[in-house]
């Protein structure tokens, strides 16, 4: 099994929309690599994806959260709005 963290991290860097959409990144991932081009159409890719070798989308999104977790500046919008609603939950709920 492939490790492709620095090839996801690199997108995440260039395009910071892949943060919190895991389609997107796996489709620039997947140009990126030249498993497919970009003007392929949905269907021939799924058809021809065990013949193309392409990764797993579960292996690039799982890379995805490793490098957020560990690297706070590469988090998408999304992570920070669900933490800011929890903290304001906790502050008008309480701990309890």
């Amino acid at each position: 099994m492939k490790n492709y963290h620095a090839e996801v991290r690199n997108i995440l860097i260039r395009y910071p929309a892949t943060r919190d959409d895991d389609m997107m990144l796996y489709a620039i991932f997947c140009v990126e690599q030249g498993i497919i081009k970009s003007d392929e159409t949905f269907y021939n890719v799924l058809c021809s994806a065990k013949k193309r070798k392409m990764p797993s989308y579960e292996t690039i999104s799982r890379a995805r959260r490793k490098i957020q977790e560990m690297e706070a500046g590469l988090r998408g919008i999304t992570r920070k709005k669900m933490k800011q609603e929890a903290e304001e939950y906790r502050q008008f709920y309480g701990n309890n």
